[in-house]
């Protein structure tokens, strides 16, 4: 589906609902800097690991990816662009609320949708996110051009078919404008946030969690790219998700495999 929620921006989503629609709230799966929701979701087996869960998932491609309009100036990426996008959509669909699930960028405005709106977020997944500036070093003027991890990424991303790195190049300078600050947190949603071992871009992600008394799970042997097509990442999750309790104390999950 697409609308033009924003005002600027018309927007693809889907609306994926179970066959046995049950009493729990939508799930939102944000996807990361570069990809979309199919490559970041469907490809990776959440869509069907909701599924079978019993969810509705609500899933956008985020404005300057996939099939969503892609503006190239950084203006258009501010944080608060992206959650005016999300709660629009959430209101044309009637989602009260939601379990928040994102995924690297996608974390960063889960938790900003959180922040901004709580009483529309009953739970919040960060995955592959941490407090450190990802950006730190990059020349964002030329992003791709330097050999930081962001750089890596940009270069990755940029060169996937269908995308558009003055889009991507925009997106990254609106992200940057806002940097991520751990406080305040958001109240009244229990957090899980999740990264692989190896993810340098994910870097603090368990002090974060202690800091807004989520919990932690540690996926090892996986790295930003590989970590959201673990299946123990999506069991852990699911798990998390199912939990009605309304508030989670600060913990540290077992590693999973």
């Amino acid at each position: 589906m697409t609308a033009n929620l924003a005002g600027d921006v018309t927007m693809r989503y889907v609306d994926l609902r179970p066959e046995e629609p049950g009493e729990a709230v939508p799930v939102l799966l944000l996807h990361g800097f570069g990809t979309t929701f199919d490559m970041n979701w469907r490809a990776t087996g959440w869509t069907q690991a909701l599924a079978d869960a019993g969810r509705r998932v609500l899933g956008p491609d985020l404005r300057g990816h996939g099939a969503t309009d892609k503006p190239t100036d950084s203006g258009s990426y501010l944080p608060e662009r992206f959650v005016a996008d999300l709660v629009s959509m959430l209101d044309e669909l009637g989602a009260d609320r939601v379990d928040a699930v994102g995924y690297s960028m996608g974390a960063r405005l889960a938790w900003e949708l959180a922040l901004r709106h709580p009483a529309r977020v009953r739970s919040l997944v960060l995955g592959g996110f941490g407090p450190r500036d990802a950006f730190a070093g990059t020349d964002l003027s030329d992003p791709g051009s330097g050999d930081t991890p962001f750089d890596h990424v940009f270069r990755t991303v940029a060169a996937l078919p269908g995308n558009d790195p003055a889009a991507l190049a925009a997106c990254a300078r609106g992200q940057a404008a806002r940097p991520f600050s751990a406080d305040p947190p958001p109240v009244g949603a229990p957090v899980l946030l999740a990264a692989g071992a190896r993810d340098t871009l994910a870097a603090g992600a368990e002090d974060l969690a202690s800091h807004c008394g989520g919990t932690y799970v540690e996926i090892p042997g996986r790295d930003h790219a590989n970590a959201v097509s673990s299946r123990a990442f999506k069991r852990s999750v699911v798990e998390f998700l199912g939990e009605r309790a309304p508030a989670r104390g600060p913990g540290t999950a077992p590693p999973v495999g």
